[in-house]
C-alpha cells in the first residue's frame, strides 16, 4: 500500500469521463505562450471541455498560464532546448514516472511530436497494463527545406505516425511533402498508411474584427514572423534594401525580429489584444518563406483583423486564400514579382476585405472538423461482461469511492491483465462516476 493513497485530496468528486495525455512539441521556449502548441492547445482544450467531460496532463518545459484551464495539469517535463536535440531525447525513464500506470489511466495519447510517439507506444503498451487511443498532431517535420542539418527525424517521424490512429497536419501541402519524402525510404504499403493517417486540421483565428477599407497608417508593413532560414528573413532583408534604395518614405515593423537598418522598427506589445490592435492598424504585412512554410498564424492573425499579406504563391498560401470566392490578388512568384507588388502596395490604397477569408478560418468551425468530428477519438472498445468486470464493479460498488490502485491491490493484477478494455466498460455502466484518480458509486 502506498502512503499516498490517504492523502486528504484521494478522492477528487469532479467528473471526468476520459483522462487525456499530451505530448508536446514545444519549438519556442524563449516564449512558451507563442509557441504554435500552445496556441493550438487554448482552444483545442476549452473546445473539448465544452462538449465531454474531460481531464487533460500536459507534459510541458515550464507553466504556461494560458493554458492553466480548471481541468488541466500542467507537469514540468525537461526536453532539451535546441530544437532537433529535443526530437532525439526521449527519456524513457521520465515518461514511465508520469504515467505512474498502477494509480492513473490514460484513455488518449495526444501526441504533437511524432518522433517520439513509436517510443511512446513502446512504454506504454509493453511496460503498463494500459493500451489507449494514440492520436496526434503535427506542425512540423524535418525534411531538407527547413532543417538544413547533416541528418534530420523524419524516419522518426514516419515510425510515430505509423503508431497513430490519426494525425492532423496543418494543410494539404504539407501532408503532400510529407508523403514525398518519406518515399525516399519507405515502401508504398507504409506511404498508403501514411494516406490514411495524415489529415489536414486547418489552423484558425481568434476573431473575425476586420478594419473599415484604409483604416490603416499608410506606409506600414509588417514582418510578424521569427528571423529564422526558413521565414526568408535575409532574403526579404535584401529586398527592402533594394526598396530603400530607390524610396525612404515606408517603415517596416517587427514583432520577434530586429536589424540595424532605417527602415526597420522593432515593436514590443505586452499583450495579444495589443498585438491584434496592432495588426489591424498595418498597411499590409509580407511572408518571404521561400524552402517551406507550415500554416502560418502570423499571417492568419493579420487575416482576422483586416491586414492583407503578400504570400508565395506556393507552399500552403494559396491553399490558405483558396478560402475566399475571388482570387487572392497579393501572391507572387519570384523576387521582381515581390519587389514590384511591395511598392504597388505601397503606393496604392489597400481595398482588399479580408473578411471572407477570417469567417472560414474561425477556430471552434475549424477544429469541429478535425478527426472527422472527433466522435471516433471518443469511441473507446470496451470489453464484453466477465466475471472479472462484475467483480470490479461490485467491488466499487462496496467501496463507494475507489482509485485504480485499489482494485490492482483487490485483485491481485500487474501489467500483463491490460485493464483500458474493463475501464471502458465501467464507463457505460451509469451506476459509476469516473473521476480524476479513481472511481465512485453514485447508484443504489
Amino acid at each position: 500500500m502506498d502512503i499516498s493513497d490517504f492523502l486528504v485530496d484521494k478522492y477528487e468528486t469532479e467528473q471526468y469521463d476520459y483522462k487525456v495525455l499530451v505530448y508536446g512539441n514545444y519549438t519556442f521556449r524563449d516564449n512558451l505562450e507563442a509557441d504554435s502548441l500552445v496556441e493550438v492547445l487554448r482552444r483545442v482544450i476549452p473546445y473539448l471541455s465544452e462538449r465531454r467531460k474531460i481531464h487533460f496532463t500536459i507534459l510541458i518545459p515550464e507553466f504556461v498560464k494560458s493554458l492553466n484551464f480548471p481541468n488541466v495539469e500542467q507537469r514540468i517535463y525537461t526536453l532539451p532546448t535546441y530544437i532537433n536535440q529535443m526530437r532525439t531525447h526521449f527519456d524513457s525513464i521520465q515518461f514511465m514516472k508520469y504515467i505512474d500506470w498502477k494509480r492513473n489511466d490514460w484513455d488518449i495519447i495526444y501526441t504533437h511530436l511524432p518522433e517520439h510517439t513509436n517510443q511512446i507506444a513502446n512504454c506504454v503498451f509493453n511496460n503498463t497494463n494500459i493500451t489507449p487511443k494514440i492520436v496526434g498532431y503535427s506542425h512540423w517535420f524535418e525534411v531538407p527545406e527547413n532543417a538544413p542539418y547533416a541528418k534530420n527525424m523524419l524516419d522518426s517521424s514516419v515510425a510515430g505516425l505509423l503508431q497513430m490512429d490519426e494525425c492532423g497536419v496543418n494543410s494539404e501541402w504539407l501532408k503532400r511533402l510529407t508523403i514525398k519524402h518519406a518515399a525516399k525510404h519507405y515502401n508504398q504499403d507504409v506511404l498508403d498508411k501514411l494516406e490514411k493517417i495524415i489529415q489536414p486540421h486547418y489552423l484558425g483565428v481568434d476573431r473575425v474584427n476586420p478594419r473599415k477599407v484604409s483604416e490603416y497608417t499608410d506606409k506600414t508593413v509588417v514582418f510578424n514572423h521569427r528571423d529564422a532560414g526558413y521565414t526568408g528573413w535575409e532574403w526579404f532583408v535584401k529586398c527592402v534594401d533594394e526598396i530603400w534604395e530607390t524610396r525612404q518614405d515606408f517603415k517596416v515593423y517587427t514583432t520577434l525580429a530586429q536589424i540595424d537598418r532605417p527602415w526597420n522598427e522593432r515593436v514590443k506589445l505586452t499583450g495579444r489584444n495589443e498585438y491584434m490592435d496592432f495588426l489591424s492598424k498595418m498597411k499590409f504585412g509580407v511572408g518571404t518563406f521561400q524552402t517551406y512554410s507550415a500554416w502560418s498564424i502570423s499571417t492568419t492573425d493579420g487575416f482576422s483583423v483586416g491586414c492583407p499579406y503578400l504570400l508565395p504563391n506556393n507552399f500552403c498560401y494559396p491553399e490558405m486564400v483558396s478560402v475566399a470566392s475571388t482570387p487572392y490578388p497579393y501572391l507572387y512568384d519570384d523576387r521582381a514579382d515581390f519587389i514590384k507588388r511591395f511598392n504597388e502596395m505601397l503606393d496604392n490604397p489597400i481595398e482588399y476585405d479580408t473578411t471572407e477569408i477570417a469567417k472560414n478560418m474561425v477556430w471552434n468551425e475549424r477544429i469541429a472538423k478535425w478527426f472527422d468530428g472527433w466522435d471516433n477519438v471518443f469511441e473507446l472498445k470496451a470489453m464484453t461482461e466477465t466475471d472479472s468486470l462484475l467483480k470490479i464493479k461490485e467491488f466499487i460498488k462496496q467501496k463507494g469511492t475507489t482509485t485504480k490502485f485499489e482494485i490492482l491491490e483487490y485483485l491481485g493484477w500487474g501489467v500483463r491483465i491490460k485493464f483500458t478494455g474493463y475501464r471502458n466498460a465501467l464507463r457505460l455502466m451509469p451506476e459509476i462516476k469516473f473521476t480524476k484518480k479513481g472511481y465512485e458509486w453514485i447508484g443504489n
